[in-house]
């Protein structure tokens, strides 16, 4: 049976995927652009810098929620996994506990960059720069409903040892 923040999160893991591959596809092409003002018509495209800046700073903040669904942050768990189950859950609550405080840290001490962005707007863009800011409460705010939802998911076995993703690591 899979539980309600389970449901919420493979939405929000779908629509995540999304935007990450969205914002990925924005940057590479303001890049393009940016690099094709530069050697063709000689100057910088200004715009195009600060879209591939934006799009790189939002990819990274939310894409740290998708490598953390995925388990693909790195991790040194070569003491935990040779606790027993109830060192080992304790561990992972431990774990996750101070990951969530560093989180929530991030978030609490965004929100007076968010109230400056309101008044403040990009050189080039002109745009309000509450709309960046908002990645960091965001951003994290994902992150640690992925961070319980990992907690949940790896009750039974906190530290399971590495698969092999491929053939060649297999070997």
């Amino acid at each position: 049976m899979i539980s309600a923040i389970e449901r919420v999160c493979l939405v929000l893991r779908t629509i995540v995927s999304a935007l990450v591959v969205l914002l990925f596809s924005v940057m590479l092409a303001a890049v393009l652009v940016q690099v094709a003002g530069r050697y063709f018509l000689n100057f910088s495209i200004a715009q195009a810098a600060e879209i591939a800046t934006f799009c790189q700073i939002w990819l990274v903040l939310l894409g740290a929620g998708v490598a953390l669904s995925r388990g693909q942050h790195v991790a040194i768990d070569i003491l935990p996994a040779k606790l027993s189950l109830p060192a080992a859950r304790v561990a992972l609550i431990g774990i996750a506990l101070v990951s969530g405080t560093f989180l929530a840290v991030l978030a609490w001490g965004s929100l007076p960059l968010l109230k400056l962005g309101e008044f403040q707007t990009s050189p080039s863009l002109r745009m309000p720069m509450k709309y960046m800011y908002a990645c960091l409460p965001i951003g994290a705010a994902y992150m640690v409903l992925e961070l319980i939802l990992s907690v949940i998911q790896r009750w039974d076995d906190p530290f399971p040892p590495p698969q092999a993703e491929t053939d060649e690591e297999a070997i």
